[in-house]
């Protein structure tokens, strides 16, 4: 355990629920762009599961990047949402984008219903929209659908033996693709994802809670 906080899978799943509920109030539908630019924390792992939930595609960016790096990526993807906190959301408001603070407008989605939208997400859908480090030339946007997704996550499930028992790191920036197979193949096998350094925080395999019961 790296720190004092566990956020469990029923937890993860209600807070996601909420967020999800409350970007399908914004307008967030099937493959509708979601600007995730958040530090690698509970946090960013829970709104990507949300905007998923809510039909959506996210697009990872690290706050890390320079803001006109940044700035650039959202103008090529043109996200419906951005997601941020509160003390970077000024510096990110110049796009038709509507922003959600993920601090300040907690309140707001937090008086969502709990309960999972009722979306249906098909195997070519768009999951995610990634950017290319752009080392030679400008950053491209690459769009990974849902079947791509899968791929992976079963792939790395066999190759590597992932199961309930097992705990991993999730080290990689968000907006590196690498945290991909950072955290999904082990999510969806029940297994604990490990955030250490600035993010003190993992997420438990308490299986009595992982559906909520």
């Amino acid at each position: 355990m790296a720190g004092g906080e566990a956020v469990t899978y029923a937890d993860l799943d209600r807070r996601a629920n909420r967020l999800a509920n409350y970007l399908i109030a914004l307008g967030v539908g099937r493959e509708t762009i979601v600007g995730l630019c958040l530090d690698r924390s509970p946090e960013s792992v829970m709104c990507a599961l949300a905007v998923l939930k809510a039909g959506g595609a996210y697009l990872p960016l690290d706050p890390a990047y320079p803001i006109e790096r940044i700035a650039f990526m959202l103008n090529e993807a043109q996200p419906r949402v951005l997601i941020t906190e509160q003390k970077m959301a000024e510096q990110l408001a110049s796009g038709s984008w509507q922003i959600v603070t993920i601090d300040s407008d907690r309140a707001q989605f937090d008086r969502q219903p709990l309960t999972s939208p009722d979306v249906e997400v098909n195997a070519a859908q768009l999951a995610y929209v990634i950017f290319t480090s752009g080392s030679t030339g400008q950053p491209k946007g690459v769009e990974i659908s849902h079947d791509s997704l899968l791929n992976l996550v079963f792939w790395h499930r066999r190759e590597f033996e992932v199961t309930q028992r097992d705990k991993a790191s999730h080290l990689a920036s968000v907006g590196f693709d690498a945290s991909v197979w950072e955290v999904w193949p082990y999510l969806t096998a029940g297994a604990s994802l490990h955030l250490p350094d600035h993010s003190r925080t993992h997420i438990t395999d308490k299986r009595s809670e992982v559906n909520g019961k």
